[in-house]
């Protein structure tokens, strides 16, 4: 004869399987962070030690417009341990750069278990397309730093026996901010084609909406360009647009892809 177990046990188990769940998914939550802090040290470490290529990569923009304009600058620090907290400054922000591909990966490892099989398959498209516009983000923002840079560096000639002094870690953390903002806002498609895929968003209303799209465009390009100038407010806002233009098709694929496997 079974012997059936009390309702008070049966919900005592429950509770004790979510309590063992709950544990073994912050312990692997621990385990993620600790890896994802060490890639960061490591990552740190490393352009610590290639600091002076790093640099003169973010500084060629500077470095060119001040030899067009053949303008007086120097390179100025206001305390004498400025130069190694700003060293550990550039190699903290670009380990960080470096590495974020494998934080990610550590982000996607824990997420993954809680996804089907559909669900995932989404980011086989995703994800390198988010590496590839973000890359283009990049390079297009340092590309568009030389002009910009060009632009308000001949301003200095314009004054008798001027000279620029020009703190680093205020120019390279501007030129950082300058490639991670484009970088991200590059990630349009990516967002928009995310948002089609859980069903918030559809083709037709994009289309419907595209003027008011692009004047929400504009407005954002407007107030987080980090160097205010005309030029790099358009170089981000107008690519952006067509970026905006484009991801309708990809919307439309996935809507085509979504409908049939509703059939």
């Amino acid at each position: 004869m079974a012997v059936m177990s009390a309702p008070g046990s049966r919900g005592k188990e429950m509770d004790e399987e979510k309590r063992l769940e709950l544990t073994e998914h912050l312990a692997e939550l621990r385990s993620r962070i600790i890896r994802a802090i060490l890639y960061v040290v490591v990552g740190a470490t490393l352009c610590y030690f290639y600091f002076t290529p790093i640099y003169k990569f973010l500084y060629a923009p500077m470095q060119h417009a001040m030899e067009v304009h053949k303008a007086d600058w120097k390179i100025v620090f206001d305390h004498f341990t400025q130069p190694f907290f700003v060293v550990l400054k550039i190699s903290f922000v670009a380990g960080l750069i470096f590495v974020s591909p494998l934080v990610t990966l550590e982000l996607w490892g824990f997420i993954s278990p809680a996804l089907t099989r559909d669900e995932k398959k989404p980011l086989r498209y995703v994800a390198p397309l988010s590496v590839v516009l973000f890359a283009a983000g990049v390079s297009l923002a340092y590309w568009v730093s030389k002009y910009a840079i060009d632009w308000f560096t001949s301003y200095v000639i314009w004054f008798p026996n001027a000279a620029l002094y020009q703190k680093p870690d205020d120019y390279v953390m501007f030129m950082l901010k300058m490639m991670a903002i484009f970088g991200g806002v590059f990630q349009l498609p990516v967002v928009l084609m995310f948002l089609a895929w859980v069903g918030i968003l559809r083709s037709e209303g994009m289309k419907k909406s595209w003027r008011t799209a692009v004047v929400g465009i504009s407005v954002v390009g407007l107030f987080i360009t980090p160097s205010n100038d005309v030029f790099t407010m358009l170089m981000m806002i107008i690519p952006v647009i067509f970026l905006y233009l484009g991801s309708i098709f990809l919307v439309q694929l996935i809507e085509r892809k979504r409908d049939r496997k509703m059939r």
